[in-house]
């Protein structure tokens, strides 16, 4: 990254020994369930559900690049910022780093959120609140 984004949430993971495939290192599967994690421990954090009733989020597209493997034992971290924000949409931007050096970046990640009317299936503007805690400007 060139320039850094304002981080909205960070979250610290062990990994575990089952996270491992037979190569050696996490699986490309985790990764995503790493990030997964993130985004949704970010959004209670704002007191958002993610249940499925009323509105609420749904992810449309996922980007993940990878960079460099990821063995045990090693603490990750995910990053979390705003990446874009639209009318009904925002894109979620997302790093794994070491835990214990940020410098050392594992995977990175772009995310397309919607936010849905679950019950009527159609997209539905992003409430203000989300907006604000996106940053308007980004």
């Amino acid at each position: 990254m060139t320039d850094q984004p304002r981080i909205l949430h960070r979250l610290r993971l062990q990994v575990r020994w089952g996270d491992m495939d037979a190569l050696g290192h996490v699986n490309n599967a985790e990764y995503l369930r790493y990030f997964e994690q993130s985004r949704v421990e970010w959004l209670a954090g704002l007191g958002y559900r993610t249940d499925g009733e009323g509105a609420g989020p749904i992810l449309a597209k996922a980007t993940v690049t990878y960079l460099k493997p990821v063995v045990y034992p090693n603490e990750v971290e995910v990053r979390l910022w705003c990446a874009r924000l639209g009318r009904t949409s925002f894109t979620l931007g997302s790093d794994i780093v070491n835990g214990r050096d940020a410098t050392e970046r594992f995977t990175e990640g772009e995310f397309v959120t919607v936010w849905v009317d679950y019950a009527a299936a159609k997209s539905v503007p992003v409430p203000a609140r989300l907006r604000q805690a996106l940053g308007e400007a980004a």
